[in-house]
């Protein structure tokens, strides 16, 4: 009994986790507020996972932002390219649902074929640009590389998000408070033991 209520022991090292998380989701969410700077919150969320599921934390504030700070132009760079094809990718959904056109199921499927190698990139790049030091092309070519090869681990990234915000779409107002307490970070902290697993393979090849 002692040794749960100890300061090394189970349940503090719990209620450690969970603060570190609530702590990450808020400075998640205001770094994001700029809209451009997403990326760059995004890559940092990424870095302190990684180093959490590794047992690796060190000063949570102070290394996210430092993570922010390194990682900003590439990480601003990259979201700015995928949002921009985001965007494009939305318009010609838009025309294709409002326009009767002969070609449109094959356009349609080249859209969601793009769609698709877009989402993959989206998931693995900003964890890659957190992980390993690159040009912004060869990360996003690393990104692109990675998801496919490690394909299941793929899919599994993409059903975690999805799965979390229908859970919120379904029970918004229930589940908004476990949002703001650690629905990014929450999210970020499960795909991370995936990232840490993917990760090792190329960190070794490295060595």
């Amino acid at each position: 009994m002692n040794r749960i209520f100890n300061y090394d022991g189970p349940l503090f090292g719990f209620l450690d986790k969970v603060a570190n998380l609530f702590i990450l989701n808020i400075l998640f969410m205001v770094c994001c507020i700029p809209l451009f700077t997403i990326g760059a919150s995004v890559t940092a969320l990424n870095y302190m996972m990684l180093k959490i599921v590794r047992g690796e934390e060190g000063y949570i504030v102070k290394d996210f932002f430092k993570a922010f700070k390194e990682n900003f132009k590439q990480a601003t760079a990259i979201w700015l390219i995928l949002a921009l094809f985001g965007v494009i990718f939305g318009v010609d959904f838009y025309v294709l649902n409002h326009m009767k056109l002969a070609m449109s199921p094959v356009i349609r499927t080249v859209i969601y074929a793009l769609l698709v190698v877009w989402t993959f990139e989206f998931v693995y790049v900003f964890a890659v640009l957190s992980r390993f030091v690159n040009t912004v092309k060869q990360t996003m070519k690393n990104a692109l590389l990675m998801s496919i090869r490690h394909l299941p681990w793929t899919a599994l990234l993409i059903v975690v998000p999805a799965a979390i915000a229908a859970i919120t779409y379904v029970f918004m107002y229930r589940i908004l408070p476990v949002i703001f307490i650690a629905g990014f970070s929450g999210t970020a902290y499960i795909q991370a033991f995936i990232y840490s697993r993917i990760f090792k393979i190329y960190e070794t090849e490295q060595a």
